[in-house]
């Protein structure tokens, strides 16, 4: 069975008239099992995906069709996850357009002002925005694909952190073009205790009390300076440019050193480590 599935991928991919790479074949879903490895050359209607430390794994593929008043086109996201012995490390998701239309995106991804940091690069028709905030009651109702995988990290005994940061990044252009990608980081690998205060308000990575303590703060600002660092990529991202994303390093690399001590995984049908 897994020789057939194998056969069958390849088939797919080789038909493809795009990229041989790619989350879509003919602007539908490539076939996937859940946990599958994803390729460090990945892409998304041609766009680049940013490999991160290379442990992704794909959680699901889904194809949409965009709303609104402008023209409808077809669009892709991509859901991942990272874990690393029993840690849930983070996960991300990438949408974009898998075709050009007539028209442009309308939204404002950088107004609020209550987030931990934002940096607007450009706006209007031609958004580049980066955001960093914290996000509550993480994964405490999934649903669909996410739903499997909450099984699955169950069953080997991984918890999800209550609370975790969303690293939003969106670029959007003419021609109904788009890119966005959605980071969300697991705060306690890097040393911090858990968080489990439901109400966002109350939270004690809610920015006005998460400012006041040297050692979010100091975390915060690493996240910051390698936020906007991806931020310059976003623009030969959305360009199509194959190595937008080269040199990008992890998340992690300029954070506190301390983190949760990992375990080597156990037994189960799907092999995460």
């Amino acid at each position: 069975m897994k020789l057939i599935k194998t056969l069958a991928l390849a088939l797919a991919l080789c038909q493809s008239t795009t990229y041989a790479a790619d989350l879509f074949v003919n602007e539908q879903p490539r076939p996937f099992s859940l946990a599958d490895k994803l390729e460090a050359d990945a892409t998304i209607g041609g766009y680049p995906i940013w490999a991160g430390e290379g442990k992704w794994r794909i959680v699901d593929i889904i194809r949409a069709d965009s709303g609104g008043s402008a023209e409808s086109i077809p669009m892709g996201t991509g859901r991942f996850f990272q874990t690393e012995g029993k840690n849930f490390v983070a996960a991300m998701e990438v949408k974009s357009n898998l075709r050009t239309g007539n028209g442009y995106w309308t939204g404002e991804p950088c107004k609020r002002d209550d987030m931990l940091f934002k940096s607007q690069k450009s706006g209007g028709r031609e958004d580049n925005c980066v955001t960093i905030n914290h996000i509550t009651r993480y994964m405490s109702n999934p649903g669909g694909k996410s739903a499997e995988l909450y099984a699955v990290l169950k069953e080997q005994n991984i918890e999800l952190p209550p609370t975790v940061l969303l690293i939003q990044f969106t670029r959007n252009a003419l021609s109904l073009r788009t890119l966005t990608f959605n980071l969300w980081v697991n705060p306690e690998l890097a040393g911090f205790a858990r968080e489990s205060e439901a109400e966002w308000g109350r939270n004690p990575w809610h920015k006005v009390m998460a400012y006041k303590d040297p050692a979010k703060k100091q975390y915060i600002d690493a996240l910051t300076a390698w936020a906007l660092n991806f931020q310059t990529r976003m623009d030969d991202a959305l360009k199509q440019k194959v190595d937008a994303f080269a040199g990008i390093p992890t998340w992690r690399v300029s954070v506190s050193k301390t983190s949760a001590p990992t375990q080597p995984p156990e037994t189960s049908k799907i092999t995460l480590d």
